[in-house]
């Protein structure tokens, strides 16, 4: 008997990620994270990151990491909010897409 395939959950980020917002959506992905199944965070809509909101990406990722569960960023490749992930590292440490349907398909 095989396992049932489960479809990630997709949690679609805002326009603007900061410290007025960081915590709430850092919450809302670790609840997902311990759901269980893979995450696809869809931030291709997100324009802006500040850095609580960066620092919070390597909280959902650790927490990913404990788990075993696979977390897939989805980004822009035309936004500034690619260029930071890149600049500070980021790229090496996530599962960067630059799509959703490409984060989607992997796995």
């Amino acid at each position: 008997m095989s396992e049932a395939v489960t479809d990630p959950a997709v949690i679609t980020l805002p326009r603007e990620i900061d410290y007025t917002n960081s915590e709430k959506i850092c919450a809302q992905l670790c609840s997902a994270i311990d759901d269980g199944v893979a995450v696809v965070v869809d931030m291709t809509p997100t324009i802006r990151c500040d850095s609580s909101g960066f620092r919070m990406l390597l909280v959902v990722r650790d927490r990913a990491a404990e788990t075993g569960v696979q977390l897939r960023l989805a980004v822009s490749a035309d936004g500034q909010v690619l260029r930071a992930l890149g600049l500070m590292g980021f790229d090496r440490l996530l599962q960067i897409f630059p799509s959703l349907q490409e984060a989607l398909a992997f796995g």
